[in-house]
């Protein structure tokens, strides 16, 4: 279920943020979404590559808070980098989701993780 979930925020969600709020031109901010996928281009400096555990905020450079920051920045400006910063922050959302359905599972695997506190501090809401 983590992976289809994972999967379709990742591909489908974005196309009904397309649609429903850049109507008149929802193909391309489809595709400008689906592009700022490749800030997962950060996972190929980690060692090892691929972790199926590891939580990707914090961890990854284009993860990070100093990142995500920069991509809350972005919604200020017109477009399209406004269409790359909703993509992007999205993006950082559904790790989010991913990371909150790992540390679910167990959470004192991931006390050493950079977003213990964040995850640790949602969890706590629920």
């Amino acid at each position: 279920m983590q992976i289809f979930i994972h999967y379709s925020l990742h591909l489908i969600f974005p196309f009904f943020i397309a649609y429903i709020f850049f109507r008149k031109e929802w193909k391309k901010a489809y595709l400008i979404m689906l592009a700022t996928m490749l800030v997962d281009l950060d996972h190929l400096l980690a060692n090892p590559i691929f972790q199926s555990d590891r939580c990707s905020l914090g961890f990854h450079f284009l993860h990070s808070s100093y990142a995500i920051t920069a991509y809350v920045g972005l919604l200020f400006f017109p477009k399209p980098f406004r269409i790359i910063g909703i993509g992007l922050l999205f993006h950082m959302f559904t790790d989010l989701i991913d990371c909150m359905f790992m540390f679910s599972k167990c959470p004192a695997c991931y006390t050493e993780a950079p977003a213990f506190n964040v995850l640790q501090f949602i969890s706590n809401l629920f």
